[in-house]
């Protein structure tokens, strides 16, 4: 028989059968073992049992899984060491292929030789990136409302490129570049608060740039150093050691693209600030094509002649 059994947290002291094949965590009634813990995602991770070894998988959990003193990449089967503790959200957890009553529930703790610091390192982390979620959730009412505002798309795109910069403080190099919905071409460029108005040279890499205009689809570069290829090679020229373009889109049609890039380090970047500049790019695509749709009927209106009966 192979069991898990809650360490630490909402459900404390519980035990739960693990069936050979998968068994479901989470938050969610849908689950096999159902925690009601805050921390966890609906559907959290995926425990396989097979014969005796027992695998975990995190299903993209909000929170993460953290195990062996490290944070599981989401959608990647480790095997899991009996005994050894998990932390599912701030929630501890253990696997073995004993039984055990909840009378020797305490002993046990302590035959699993739970690693204090990790414990606490996994749940100050939980914490920092809720609170982490809560400042780009502010950012993005932020700059819903400023594109709604009386201010000019210009001063709002300026304004939100100063809130990203302060979010994403890795961040070197930070532009907002608004392209021709027919041609593709750039319109106008709109230059985040670090970067120097006097360069003679466009401040981005227009590779990247172009690349991210003819595909539509995002550009995330870790780490300028480890990756080849004509992009590659032309980051390596400018020093960039990082960089994420994502383009803005509504309804299909392109509004331009967001671009940032790191001079000072690589892996500056996450799968979180991609989904980031994809909510707020969405936000600005759809304030661009509503400013142009003004303009456009306001020149039809102009051209009308007045009827004169």
């Amino acid at each position: 028989m192979a069991y898990l059994y809650v360490l630490s947290g909402p459900g404390k002291g519980r035990s739960f059968r693990l069936r050979e094949g998968e068994n479901y965590i989470g938050r969610s009634i849908d689950n096999d073992i159902r925690i009601e813990d805050k921390t966890l995602s609906r559907k959290h991770a995926r425990i396989v049992l097979k014969g005796s070894r027992f695998f975990i998988t995190d299903l993209k959990s909000e929170n993460r899984t953290f195990f062996d003193s490290a944070y599981l990449e989401p959608g990647s089967q480790v095997e899991l060491k009996a005994g050894v503790p998990i932390a599912l959200g701030t929630t501890i957890v253990t696997v073995s292929l004993s039984e055990t009553d909840d009378g020797q529930m305490t002993s046990f703790s302590e035959t699993v030789k739970l690693s204090r610091a990790d414990i606490e390192k996994a749940s100050e982390l939980a914490e920092r990136r809720a609170e982490a979620e809560e400042k780009r959730l502010q950012l993005l009412r932020e700059a819903s409302d400023l594109l709604m505002s009386a201010v000019s798309i210009h001063d709002a795109l300026e304004k939100i490129l100063q809130s990203i910069t302060e979010e994403l403080n890795r961040v070197d190099r930070a532009a907002i570049l608004l392209t021709d919905p027919l041609t593709g071409e750039i319109e106008e460029t709109v230059l985040g608060p670090r970067v120097p108005r006097h360069e003679k040279t466009a401040p981005y890499s227009t590779k990247v740039v172009e690349r991210v205009i003819a595909v539509k689809r995002p550009v995330m570069i870790s780490n300028t150093k480890t990756e080849e290829g004509d992009i590659a090679d032309t980051l390596k020229v400018l020093k960039v050691q990082c960089v994420l373009c994502s383009p803005m889109i509504f309804a299909s049609r392109l509004a331009g693209v967001i671009y940032l890039d790191s001079v000072r380090r690589p892996y500056g970047f996450r799968e979180d600030d991609l989904a980031l500049l994809m909510e707020i790019g969405q936000q600005i695509a759809l304030a661009v094509e509503k400013a142009r749709f003004v303009s456009d009927i306001s020149k039809v209106v102009e051209s009308l002649v007045p009827d004169e009966e």
